[in-house]
């Protein structure tokens, strides 16, 4: 049991914070700045005003990416880049390295990094789990309060349905290359695999994430579910309601978004004539874009800015993504917030949002004929339906950025 002292002192104590990449528009360091918990963020590429300066004649696609790496409230004294890790990730990229291998063995520099930080300071830790192992593990002179931001499901229970769904589809296989097939790649994979037996603290974003590591064994009274927010979009931005049956899937086009489970019960499905499902998708299994080329009323975009997704949201009658795994989705907030209502699964954040009065609607995960049958039923009850949408919108207005900062700082304080 942790003396009443030692509570109090651990609630007023600043944390070290290390992720790489813009994480959650970097909303866990902002809670920590503004409960004046924060020491410093680790991170990859930050838009501090010395590096705003060096860039001024950069071309305007990498100034605009470079300008995301930045979050108001958080000032630019109290962030640590590891350049470094960023050469390195683009000279493995360009020689030809796994990525998921490369991400693995870099990982580990910003975790070393907390931990020295974490000691010269006499800080609390507050890593996202693939940051966490070494600064978990490390002895200090002081016990850093150990909190652990788990953002995707525990692996063993990853692993578990997306293999059950390989044995089912076969041919599908590219985006099911697992690090732990790679020779000497165990070492790596256990770090974010049992990071969270050492920490005195488990957030998550979703139930499904906190079931997933209950199941591992840890313990429920450890572990506390902050679901992420959005920014609203303006009211007047929010489009008509669409009179026909239009579907977007926006994500990775891979096994674990479910997208080869969409086609097929697109396929199945009796939808009225004029249905159209549009997949946005950067990248795609080769065979699913094959079903995909091959399905009737279906479009692929390649990519699109994410300064025009809010416009595809508001122009279609319904979001579906039905992932098998999903540690929260926050494309399904943006869809909500654009009045567009939502088809995913159980594996998700939705249960965690509401309802089908909220214009949230669910399918059992891997269930080709559920999602059918939702899709055919959808078709009629949506199209030209702006109670659903507002309601939508409504839903969406419950879950917003202060909201899940607020939630961060709560967990983070005494009982």
């Amino acid at each position: 049991m942790i003396a009443p002292a030692a509570m109090a002192a651990r609630a007023t104590s600043t944390y070290v914070c290390a992720f790489r990449g813009r994480r959650d528009a970097y909303q866990v360091p902002l809670a920590l700045q503004e409960a004046g918990l924060l020491d410093q963020l680790i991170t990859d590429v930050y838009a501090s005003p010395a590096v705003h300066s060096l860039t001024r004649w950069a071309p305007s696609g990498f100034r605009e990416k470079l300008a995301a790496r930045k979050q108001a409230g958080i000032p630019s004294e109290k962030v640590r880049c590891l350049w470094s890790t960023t050469f390195l990730e683009h000279a493995r990229h360009r020689l030809g390295f796994a990525p998921a291998m490369t991400y693995l063995k870099l990982d580990s520099q910003f975790s070393h990094a907390a931990a020295r930080r974490a000691q010269s300071q006499r800080a609390h830790l507050l890593l996202y789990s693939p940051y966490a192992w070494e600064a978990f593990v490390a002895k200090y002179t002081h016990e850093p309060h150990r909190v652990l931001f788990q953002y995707h499901p525990h692996s063993a229970l990853e692993q578990r349905i997306l293999g059950t769904d390989c044995e089912q589809y076969p041919n599908i296989r590219e985006s099911f290359s697992s690090t732990q097939d790679s020779a000497g790649a165990e070492h790596l994979v256990a770090r974010e695999r049992d990071c969270w037996k050492h920490a005195d603290e488990i957030l998550c974003a979703s139930r499904f994430t906190k079931l997933s590591l209950l199941e591992a064994g840890a313990d429920e009274k450890r572990c506390h579910v902050v679901p992420y927010g959005i920014d609203l979009p303006l009211e007047r931005n929010i489009r008509a309601t669409p009179t026909d049956f239009r579907c977007v899937f926006v994500g990775s086009g891979g096994r674990r978004k479910g997208l080869h489970h969409l086609l097929l019960a697109w396929q199945a499905a009796k939808l009225p004539a004029t249905s159209e499902l549009t997949l946005l998708c950067r990248v795609i299994d080769r065979e699913i874009e094959k079903m995909a080329i091959a399905t009737p009323r279906v479009k692929l975009v390649r990519g699109l800015p994410q300064s025009e997704l809010d416009a595809v949201y508001a122009s279609n009658s319904l979001f579906v993504m039905p992932s098998l795994v999903e540690g929260f989705g926050q494309v399904y907030l943006e869809a909500l917030a654009q009045g567009c209502p939502v088809l995913g699964t159980t594996h998700t954040c939705l249960p965690d949002l509401g309802d089908e009065e909220d214009g949230v609607f669910l399918a059992e995960a891997g269930n080709i004929d559920h999602l059918t049958s939702q899709l055919e039923t959808l078709s009629r009850a949506l199209p030209g339906n702006a109670d659903t949408r507002r309601a939508a919108r409504d839903c969406a207005k419950r879950f917003t950025w202060p909201a899940f900062r607020n939630g961060i700082r709560a967990a983070l304080s005494p009982a």
